[in-house]
């Protein structure tokens, strides 16, 4: 064993002691010795390590045969994967090495194998075309990478158009190996793509491409269209100039027989409208568009059209989900989508379960008739932009309303009449989940609407203010703040809790923006120490989500835990603006120029 100390010279280490003559050869023996020593020692670690590398190789290589997934079964093992590939987060993953399904079939022979073996782990094509070689502005490149939309703006034209061809050629070929493996099962569908054809003559026939873009996208198209008749769900959005020469002219001439799995379609057109005397030559989706018609179509969202409604070949009957964007907002004299086009278009829907719509401005509330419109079946329904008052509110019967969003009311509020107090008097007393516009509302307007949410479990104050641009006599002033919130929030005597309180369900809150750290702090401690305290009239509060307006002073969470509130199960996000360094002021007169 080595002893360190064991040396003639140990009193003199470490110290300013100078060797003789005599000495200087044994210190140098010494060293020479233990030199060789750490040599022989240094080649023995090596050696060990080699050694050691081996065993942990052996080692993980003997562990692996014991993993459990390896004895897992092909068809449990597939269905692991097929979640995998359905998670939430993976629903807008683009078909690239990066894809779940792909790393999956990279792992071992086994895994590749059985993963190329479950069709349905590669029936869910989303694709985004390219952006078109047009004009060298980065506003025509549609990505949402901005620095690589400039970056291929300042190419040469003659670069922009091969760059553009190679990725549609790779996006080609990707859905040609997807749709191979897919097999026969059902597809979903995601196509988002600009129409070229405004870049046609941007075409270099000197060998720039080698075809025009529209046909180059049209053959994409043919590939999409071809397998049409497994289609189960289908988001399709298309931009253009025109429709005559559309690239996409395809999709809009699949007659419903081609799509006969269709269940789900979400379909948004913009196309330019030639204006003409009559307005008869119609951009799709029109009543000429067949894929609006499939048999087995249950949900159903829409982009502006310029199409009456009534025109269009769908199903409504049988709709359960519906969501309409409105008209465009020149329509050439056409009639905007208001209230009364509204409840005839409800009252062709019997079986809805969902319902979105967006009205048009100028959307009024004259005219609507036609008498009651049942929906016994409706639970949510969201109104964008102008919402209908209590006209249209007296001729609506949902008994299983219980999600309400109101999220852009671009009406303004007037002493005594309110659209969403009306809406919240109709059916607050049966809703659970509320999104409200707070911008429109004065503080006494929000405070009787939270008044008539008895049942409301998860309310979302939004706080639009688009209204400001298009309406007047908008408050300025929003109604969110400490004294809104402590008509929340409930108070104690000699341990109980007294008196009556807004929202006694209330489990979730979002507010957007907010001022009053102290004020969000008791309210969040009383409603939790209510519910605790064993006074079950009052709810758990379980998840805040604000944004202030000022910047961080109080440490809510830390602030809780130190008042002893239980948190342990309160989702709490908190959001506050960056703090801005201030920078030095400089001497007066010196502008940081030599």
């Amino acid at each position: 064993m080595f002893d360190p100390a064991c040396t003639p010279f140990l009193e003199h280490l470490d110290t300013n002691y100078a060797p003789s003559d005599d000495e200087v050869p044994e210190i140098r023996s010494l060293i020479q010795e233990n030199d060789e020593a750490l040599a022989e020692l240094i080649a023995q670690i090596k050696a060990l390590e080699v050694v050691q590398t081996a065993r942990i190789c052996f080692r993980e290589r003997h562990s692996a045969l014991l993993s459990p997934i390896k004895s897992l079964p092909d068809d449990i093992l597939s269905t692991l994967f097929v979640a995998i590939v359905a998670h939430p987060s993976q629903r807008h993953a683009r078909m690239t090495s990066s894809h779940p399904a792909v790393i999956l079939s990279h792992v071992c022979r086994r895994w590749r194998q059985l993963a190329l073996s479950t069709p349905t782990l590669w029936n869910k094509l989303t694709i985004h075309s390219p952006p078109t070689p047009t004009a060298p502005t980065p506003g025509n490149i549609l990505t949402s990478d901005a620095s690589r939309s400039l970056i291929i703006a300042q190419l040469p034209e003659v670069d922009r158009c091969r760059r553009w061809e190679r990725e549609l050629e790779l996006i080609k070929t990707t859905v040609h190996v997807w749709l191979k493996r897919s097999k026969g099962s059902d597809l979903f569908i995601q196509f988002q793509a600009a129409d070229p054809v405004a870049a046609g003559h941007r075409y270099h026939p000197q060998g720039a491409m080698k075809s025009p873009p529209a046909a180059t996208v049209s053959s994409l198209v043919d590939i999409i269209c071809n397998v049409s008749s497994r289609w189960k769900e289908a988001t399709i959005r298309l931009t253009g100039s025109g429709f005559e020469k559309s690239a996409f002219r395809r999709i809009f001439e699949l007659r419903e027989d081609d799509v006969p799995h269709l269940q789900r379609l979400a379909l948004s057109a913009t196309f330019a409208i030639a204006l003409g005397p009559t307005g008869d030559h119609l951009p799709p989706p029109n009543q000429d568009t067949g894929i609006l018609g499939a048999r087995l179509l249950s949900s159903l969202s829409l982009g502006p059209t310029f199409a009456a409604f009534n025109t269009l070949p769908v199903r409504w009957r049988q709709l359960t989900n519906l969501q309409i964007h409105g008209l465009p907002s020149i329509t050439n004299g056409a009639k905007a989508f208001g209230f009364s086009e509204a409840l005839a278009l409800l009252r062709a829907c019997p079986q809805l379960v969902a319902c979105d719509l967006t009205f048009n401005v100028g959307a009024s509330n004259g005219g609507m008739s036609g008498g009651r419109v049942s929906l016994p079946h409706l639970k949510s329904l969201t109104l964008r932009h102008f919402v209908p008052n209590h006209d249209f509110i007296a001729l609506l019967f949902l008994p299983s309303l219980k999600a309400l969003s109101l999220p852009n009311d671009l009406r303004p509020s007037t002493p005594g009449h309110s659209a969403t107090e009306a809406w919240l008097e109709a059916f607050g007393h049966q809703l659970t989940d509320v999104h409200l516009n707070a911008y429109n509302l004065t503080q006494s307007g929000l405070l009787r609407c939270m008044n008539l949410l008895l049942n409301v479990v998860s309310l979302r104050l939004a706080h639009n203010i688009a209204a400001l641009f298009l309406a007047a006599g908008v408050n300025l002033e929003t109604p969110l703040d400490g004294d809104f919130l402590r008509r929340l929030t409930p108070s104690f005597g000699e341990g109980n809790v007294e008196g009556w309180h807004c929202c006694p369900k209330l489990e979730a809150i979002e507010l957007p923006i907010f001022a009053g750290e102290e004020a969000l702090f008791q309210f969040i401690a009383q409603r939790r120490r209510a519910h605790s305290s064993g006074n079950l009239t009052i709810a758990r509060l379980r998840k805040v989500t604000v944004k202030f307006e000022t910047v961080k002073e109080l440490d809510i969470a830390n602030a809780l835990r130190e008042d002893g509130v239980d948190i342990s199960d309160l989702a709490l996000k908190l959001t506050y603006p960056l703090r801005i360094p201030l920078r030095q002021r400089a001497p007066f007169g010196d502008d940081g120029s030599d």
